[in-house]
């Protein structure tokens, strides 16, 4: 009698796992696969996600179109602003969304935007870069701070000085 139960138990099991396969396969013909050649997809934000294929970082958009080729060492970002730090051979740039180059790799580092500008180093020297990738202030200062409502806060040779964009 154990028997014939745990063989009537096996055959529903079976049988209700084969239904939901079944289903399964139903309730997909309906999605299309959109990318598969990348060894990592990373979780979207903003409509990008950052992919790696071969060791090297791109970007895909959610209709899975490549939108930045898999040739940084790293990218980092796109928040709301749609810019991320672009990294190759150790230096940082700028990239947009769409994979213009806003600044070239050139730079030790690019800090956090903060009124839209960031402070960067070059040559062991601060400077100033907008969100667009230009230069606002050259790299010549030991120090710098981006300030309440966007004053620069520069320090050069032991002298303080503030710095004010004019439009």
């Amino acid at each position: 009698m154990k028997n014939i139960l745990f063989v009537a138990g096996l055959f529903c099991a079976s049988f209700a796992f084969a239904q939901a396969e079944s289903s399964d396969t139903k309730a997909s013909s309906n999605i299309k696969q959109i990318s598969s050649i990348y060894d990592k997809i990373g979780k979207f934000d903003h409509g990008i996600a950052i992919v790696v294929l071969k060791g090297k970082m791109g970007a895909i958009n959610t209709e899975g179109k490549e939108v930045i080729k898999p040739e940084w060492d790293k990218l980092v970002g796109f928040g709301k602003d749609g810019v991320a730090y672009a990294h190759r051979d150790g230096m940082v740039g700028l990239i947009d969304s769409k994979g213009t180059i806003l600044a070239e790799p050139v730079y030790q580092r690019i800090g956090h935007f903060k009124y839209g500008k960031a402070v960067m180093v070059r040559s062991k020297r601060q400077g100033i870069i907008s969100l667009q990738g230009k230069v606002i202030v050259e790299p010549v200062y030991d120090d710098l701070k981006i300030e309440e409502g966007g004053v620069i806060r520069a320090k050069k040779d032991g002298q303080e000085t503030l710095l004010k964009e004019t439009n």
